[in-house]
């Protein structure tokens, strides 16, 4: 389990990844060569830790996927007798080889995402930590994870206000995970300091394979259509609308070539016009506009 993945990059227009993956992929190997920068720092807090921790039930084998530099690799080892972290950079890898955690017999690594694992690779859990995949990305992530592991997958998502563990959780409840949310923060009151993090935990005894839902983003979202090239001022039209009904997220989609420029129209209009309301994602098909939870009074 070792050794390196044959393949390490996955072509995005055949995956559902719920954002263009490659560029994030190529930002990541930049990253991996900043030596005065631990990639996910600013994420990880104690608090943070000590729950993840908490979910994680002492296993023989562990998966960890996306590991990073390896900052959530060493707890990790806390909880199994063998862990594998699997991270699609090489130059991420290399620093996890290059730590004092490379030493712990416990510990090995692979080049690769979660599509390389071959079906011999089972796990008894697998936490993920921070995919950059989005929307139904994430919901295909939690699939495919759940063909290797025999207990539980522990995702620890972003809490940006895009309600992506919330579309994740309910589309999974449908399927039949055993679903559990958990937000953390770092006890530290107001917007300014407080960190926050989503805690998913999806048991995966009743999960259903047959189940899988062939358009997911419906679950969450209305689905409209633009023409290519999208007509004048159809991106403040679609903000306008989407402020003045009640659904809470729409995934427009347009012909490929179209998508780039509809999605920068849409930022610009969602800026304009709902600064504080809306937040704008591209997919690999389309444009996802999510409505923003309001703060308490």
């Amino acid at each position: 389990m070792g050794g390196q993945s044959k393949r390490s990059v996955i072509d995005a227009e055949n995956t559902q990844f719920g954002v263009p993956i490659e560029s994030t992929l190529a930002r990541r190997e930049r990253l991996a060569n900043s030596y005065d920068y631990t990639f996910g720092q600013e994420r990880i807090f104690p608090e943070l830790v000590e729950a993840l921790l908490e979910e994680v039930p002492m296993s023989e084998t562990l998966l960890e996927v996306g590991a990073a530099t390896g900052l959530l690799t060493r707890p990790l080892l806390s909880r199994t007798e063998s862990l594998i972290a699997l991270e699609p950079s090489q130059g991420m890898l290399r620093r996890i080889l290059m730590s004092d955690v490379a030493n712990d017999p416990r510990l090995a690594t692979m080049l690769g995402m979660v599509e390389d694992l071959t079906d011999a690779a089972v796990f008894d859990n697998a936490v993920v930590t921070f995919t950059p995949r989005r929307g139904v990305g994430l919901l295909t992530l939690l699939n495919l994870l759940a063909r290797h592991v025999r207990d539980r997958i522990i995702m620890l998502l972003d809490d940006d206000g895009s309600m992506d563990w919330a579309f994740v959780a309910r589309a999974a409840a449908i399927q039949c995970f055993d679903v559990r949310i958990r937000l953390v923060t770092n006890d530290v009151c107001g917007e300014k300091d407080q960190k926050r993090a989503v805690i998913l935990v999806a048991g995966v005894e009743k999960w259903c394979e047959r189940c899988t839902l062939d358009e997911a983003w419906d679950i969450e979202a209305r689905i409209i259509d633009v023409p290519y090239p999208a007509p004048r001022g159809a991106a403040t039209r679609l903000i306008r609308y989407f402020l003045s009904g009640g659904d809470r997220a729409l995934h427009v989609k347009t012909e490929r070539d179209g998508v780039e420029r509809l999605y920068g129209n849409l930022r610009t209009a969602a800026h304009r016009l709902a600064r504080e309301e809306i937040t704008v994602r591209r997919t690999d098909d389309g444009v996802q506009l999510v409505r923003l939870p309001k703060a308490a009074e």
